[in-house]
């Protein structure tokens, strides 16, 4: 059986409707989501129903979802501030039968096909702890290899590398039972299998916003089960046009109703390095610097801080 592997979508249809055409070219069986699938790009319904209508699938909930999640039963009256528009945003593009799905996810999964257990969850700490976030975390690639070009082999010779020298990672491997370990949510991907080839670690990277280094591709991954039980894996990256998708984001809704976070998301995707973390860091130094208390932070501070931090503060 051969699975296509999808993780962190973030409301990027074209991303994720080019991820599943290269799939089903390789005749795979099914699909396993590792979370993630609204909140950043501006087609988070039409990504739900995208997935909704693949026949055989398999799908935990991811961090994202908990955010809409915690929007259920609120007044969208108070719904004010800057920092959390993106969010009711996508929320407000729902449609209730597809955020019904999203939010009835288990976050996490086993499955067992020929024999070979699978697990999986958003995050690797359900496996391996810290291991792979104190690391190898999208801030980590940007430590690690700054404006460097960065490519797929060199990203999977680093990290094989770093592994296997790691002594909490191995421990931590040591500990897990035979079987796949399927996460995303770091937004970098990568496999990793123990000598015996029983025991596999993969996140497939972000379909919808890679933050690896690596441009103008999108990643996911295929998994293949034999009949006797053995696992094998094919990172791969389906090219990706992000200018011509730029267009299309601003003419969004989005882009007008979350005009900041879109801007970071657009960063993001044309670095394929984080952004956000070190906005939200620069914007809560800039509201302690005005004695601005509130969170989530108001418009005006939101707002305000991002054209400073760009240094475009007028």
């Amino acid at each position: 059986m051969k699975f296509a592997v999808i993780s962190d979508i973030h409301g990027n249809l074209p991303a994720l409707d080019a991820v599943i055409a290269d799939a089903e070219k390789e005749n795979v069986s099914g699909f396993i989501f590792a979370g993630d699938y609204c909140i950043g790009n501006p087609w988070p319904d039409e990504c739900i129903a995208r997935i909704c209508a693949l026949e055989r699938k398999y799908a935990v909930r991811g961090n994202e979802e908990l955010y809409l999640k915690n929007l259920v039963g609120k007044d969208p009256r108070t719904w004010t501030d800057g920092q959390m528009q993106v969010t009711y945003w996508c929320f407000r593009q729902m449609r209730p039968e597809h955020l019904d799905y999203v939010l009835s996810l288990p976050a996490a999964m086993d499955l067992d096909f020929d024999g070979m257990r699978m697990h999986i969850a958003h995050s690797s700490q359900a496996f391996i702890g810290e291991c792979e976030h104190k690391d190898w975390s999208c801030l980590k690639i940007v430590e690690k290899y700054g404006d460097t070009v960065v490519t797929p082999e060199l990203l999977q010779t680093d990290m094989r590398r770093f592994f296997d020298g790691d002594a909490p990672f191995q421990a931590a491997l040591s500990r897990l039972e035979n079987g796949v370990y399927i996460f995303g949510h770091t937004h970098v991907q990568w496999c990793y299998a123990s000598p015996d080839g029983k025991k596999l670690i993969l996140n497939p990277g972000s379909c919808g916003q890679p933050l690896d280094g690596i441009a103008d591709s999108m990643p996911y991954a295929l998994l293949t089960v034999a009949a006797d039980g053995s696992v094998s894996v094919q990172l791969r990256r389906v090219p990706f046009d992000k200018n011509a998708y730029l267009v299309r984001f601003r003419q969004s809704g989005q882009w007008e109703a979350a005009h900041v976070w879109s801007q970071l998301v657009e960063q993001d995707l044309l670095t394929a390095r984080e952004h956000t973390y070190y906005f939200l860091r620069y914007v809560e130094e800039y509201a302690r610097e005005i004695g601005d208390r509130q969170r989530p932070f108001s418009v005006p501070t939101w707002e305000q801080a991002f054209a400073r931090w760009q240094g475009e503060d007028k």
